[in-house]
């Protein structure tokens, strides 16, 4: 019913943009914060993991304190506990590597891309998210996602879609209509309340564990 329903929306409009995470991929976990507890166990052991994910949230919520937009994979990592600092590298490469192992496609919605895709919609990929440009694109490579025009990640712009300041720069960035551009994700924040401030018409999914992660 609900890719019926998308499927009607994306025929009204030109341009289509998505979110990545939760929306197109999805990790093989409850939740994103389980991969840190994956790459402590395979780093320091079973006796120091859930100490390595409450230090790595820890450093993610230090790294936002300290400047606005997205931050980066690097500068998470720099905020990261001096205990860790000499394998602060092994770690880094265990997480990007759970993150590209654990990633796979979410099938209701590949559909979706396709149709849009094979409509000859113009489409973006949109995503608030500290990991590398590199390493998404492997992910979206791994999960057979081609044919877009371009990926926006919020760190490499510092902007994100929760304020609207990373959508407003897709926009002027390709001189894109906002009435004729449709974005569809699953964030309440991000993908609905973010792209309406930017103007955007948007379709809302949903998400995984969404009780759990509702306002996110």
């Amino acid at each position: 019913m609900m890719n019926w329903l998308l499927k009607k929306f994306i025929k009204k409009y030109d341009v289509i943009s998505f979110d990545v995470f939760d929306t197109l991929i999805e990790r093989n976990v409850r939740c994103p914060s389980d991969i840190f507890r994956l790459v402590g166990k395979a780093v320091l052991g079973n006796d120091k993991f859930e100490d390595f994910c409450k230090d790595r949230k820890k450093a993610e919520k230090d790294a936002r304190m300290k400047k606005s937009g997205e931050v980066t994979f690097d500068e998470i990592y720099e905020q990261l506990d001096n205990k860790y600092l000499k394998i602060k590298d092994k770690l880094k490469f265990a997480e990007l590597r759970w993150e590209l192992n654990l990633c796979h496609i979410k099938k209701n919605i590949k559909p979706i891309f396709d149709y849009a895709i094979l409509n000859k919609k113009t489409v973006y990929l949109i995503s608030d998210m500290y990991l590398p440009y590199n390493v998404i694109e492997k992910m979206l490579k791994q999960c057979n996602i081609y044919g877009y025009e371009k990926l926006y990640i919020s760190n490499e712009y510092n902007k994100n879609k929760i304020t609207g300041s990373l959508f407003e720069i897709v926009i002027k960035e390709n001189n894109l209509d906002k009435k004729n551009m449709l974005h569809i994700g699953d964030s309440i924040k991000a993908d609905f309340i973010g792209a309406r401030k930017a103007g955007l018409q948007t379709f809302l999914i949903g998400r995984k564990n969404c009780f759990g992660r509702i306002f996110r």
